[in-house]
């Protein structure tokens, strides 16, 4: 048995920046504050002391910030320092995670059109089900 499905502690939650800590802020902050385990944003820049501002400036606790330049490797970093959750706004950024890792899409302007109450996704990402 997983030991951490058991204990909590042992749980890593991971975030993505730009388009979830960015549009929602005190939430993340009130939900690192109280995470028992450890917190991991992983977000698509180029920028490190930018991205730790950023982050720091909206009172997230974090245990680390990972930098990635391409899609697939935040699936990568998520394998490998055993995040268990998973949040992003981009289902680019959660179709190549293992299934052992929960995954939510946070909704926001830029992937769901209100007008429409529908979903924006790429033929890469979304399957039609009738």
């Amino acid at each position: 048995m997983n030991n951490s499905a058991t204990n909590p502690t042992t749980l890593t939650l991971g975030l993505d920046l730009d388009g979830v800590i960015t549009e929602a802020p005190e939430f993340f902050s009130a939900w690192t504050h109280s995470w028992p385990g450890k917190v991991i944003v992983i977000t698509y820049r180029n920028d490190r002391e930018k991205a730790i501002r950023d982050v720091e400036s909206r009172s997230i606790r974090y245990d680390e910030i990972i930098l990635v330049d391409r899609f697939d490797a935040k699936a990568e970093v998520i394998r490998d320092k055993g995040v268990n959750i998973y949040i992003d706004d981009q289902p680019e950024m959660l179709k190549n995670i293992l299934q052992d890792c929960h995954v939510m899409l946070f909704r926001n302007d830029g992937n769901f059109d209100s007008d429409d109450q529908k979903w924006m996704l790429s033929s890469e990402t979304g399957k039609l089900v009738c």
